[in-house]
């Protein structure tokens, strides 16, 4: 494959978010009449999910258009309806468990379904590659899924063929992003530089060490990265080691098997993290605050 130059990416703001928001603030706002405001650039997310048509045994109950009552919450993007089936919110993704602001999402979607009854829409896949139906959820007028992204508890997560809203989703991340709602809020340790090298020479999976991160202190503090994590639009996450980070010194982060180092730090994935064509990075601090972003 073509080699890339690693580039870079300044994360640093001026303006640092303030911590004081709470969840019950940002709750409230789901029930604002208020008319969204949309600006700035998007990201396109890859997206774990099957492209298969057929219809399963699940798939031969479920009705577009029908309505039908939320039994059960998984996470904020997956959830149970009475006769068991269970819904995959497209278009979306949110923490899986463990990460940081998955009981906030868990917990507004709750808010928004969990005893309700809710309408059904497929775009053009009928499940994913776990088996759960995927489909855009409805609360009269009001997507569910677009709300999620909207109020700051997913991001975009949009993979072809499943595209009808992707524009919509795009637009309310960035609104999102823009007021730093939920999964948005910036630390205060925004002072370094991201950059990636996502395509290694040749193979990609025979040379894993040509896929790496660099994170560079542009401050003139030192910076512990201790339980900062890297993570992929997917799921793929990796956490640092207690290490300080001197003004000017960079740490790499390679995707491939090693022995950490200094600041050279290995992922030890059996498989390539980076996709070649579009993928992003998010950083964040060990409270799971968000220090900066590299999409591509």
């Amino acid at each position: 494959m073509k080699r890339q130059e690693i580039k870079s990416q300044n994360s640093a703001r001026n303006d640092p978010f303030h911590p004081g928001k709470i969840i019950s603030f940002i709750l409230a706002l789901f029930f604002s009449a208020s008319t969204l405001i949309m600006s700035g650039c998007g990201l396109f997310y890859d997206f774990e999910a099957s492209a298969a048509s057929e219809n399963t045994g699940e798939a031969a109950y479920i009705q577009e258009g029908d309505i039908y009552m939320v039994k059960e919450v998984i996470d904020g993007d997956t959830m149970i309806l009475a006769g068991s089936e269970r819904i995959r919110l497209i278009g979306i993704n949110t923490p899986e468990y463990g990460m940081y602001f998955y009981g906030e999402a868990k917990e507004v979607l709750e808010v928004l379904v969990l005893g309700e009854e809710v309408m059904l829409e497929k775009d053009i896949s009928e499940i994913d590659k776990y088996g759960r139906l995927l489909r855009y959820a409805y609360i009269g007028e009001l997507m569910i899924n677009l709300e999620m992204v909207k109020r700051g508890f997913a991001n975009a997560f949009t993979y072809p063929p499943d595209v009808k809203y992707a524009e919509l989703f795009l637009e309310a991340e960035r609104h999102a992003r823009s007021n730093e709602l939920g999964l948005w809020e910036r630390s205060n340790m925004q002072l370094v530089d991201i950059g990636i090298h996502y395509d290694a020479e040749g193979n990609d999976g025979n040379n894993l060490n040509d896929e790496y991160v660099m994170i560079k202190n542009i401050g003139e503090d030192l910076i512990d990265i201790g339980g900062w994590t890297v993570k992929d639009s997917a799921t793929k996450t990796y956490e640092f080691k207690s290490f300080k980070l001197e003004p000017g010194q960079s740490v790499y982060l390679y995707t491939g098997d090693g022995k950490d180092s200094g600041g050279i730090f290995y992922w030890n994935s059996p498989m390539p993290v980076w996709n070649n064509d579009f993928d992003t990075l998010y950083l964040r601090d060990d409270e799971g605050l968000l220090v900066g972003i590299y999409n591509y």
